[in-house]
């Protein structure tokens, strides 16, 4: 049995599924403070109490908010853990931000339709041009996950 939490779970938590599933080492401080920083933070928790899952969102919390770091353990993949974080985490980002708010999320590649079935939609798209990253990491970093 999955539980969903809106506890901010151990930043140690957080750096060990980002290893774990390549999206690379983050220092416990940094992790803290990113959490911290978050304006919302959605976890999925296995019976164990051991974290299987997580999304957040950043930015102001009134009329900008971006969804990051949709992560979740391998061995969970595939049971439709990723839905129901995303599904909590939107309704809880249109309870808090202000009407007419933006939220925002840069796709991985080939997962743009999952996004879509929560509203998001590809840019470019009519006056909205492509969405841009700069990465201020080390190239081989990014050489492993390429945008």
């Amino acid at each position: 049995m999955i539980r969903i939490e809106l506890v901010p779970p151990a930043p140690g938590e957080v750096c060990a599924l980002r290893a774990l599933t390549g999206w690379g080492a983050v220092e416990e401080d940094a992790m803290r403070a990113a959490l911290d920083a978050s304006v919302v933070v959605v976890l999925a928790r296995d019976e164990r109490g051991g974290l299987v899952g997580i999304v957040r969102a950043v930015g102001d919390g009134v009329l900008y908010a971006y969804v990051q770091d949709l992560i979740v353990h391998p061995d969970h993949r595939g049971d439709g853990i990723a839905r129901v974080l995303m599904a909590r985490l939107m309704e809880e980002l249109h309870t808090r931000l202000a009407p007419g708010a933006s939220i925002g999320l840069m796709a991985v590649a080939g997962l743009e339709a999952f996004y879509a079935e929560f509203g998001f939609a590809a840019r470019p798209a009519g006056r909205y041009g492509a969405g841009m990253t700069l990465f201020t990491e080390p190239a081989e970093r990014l050489a492993a996950h390429p945008s």
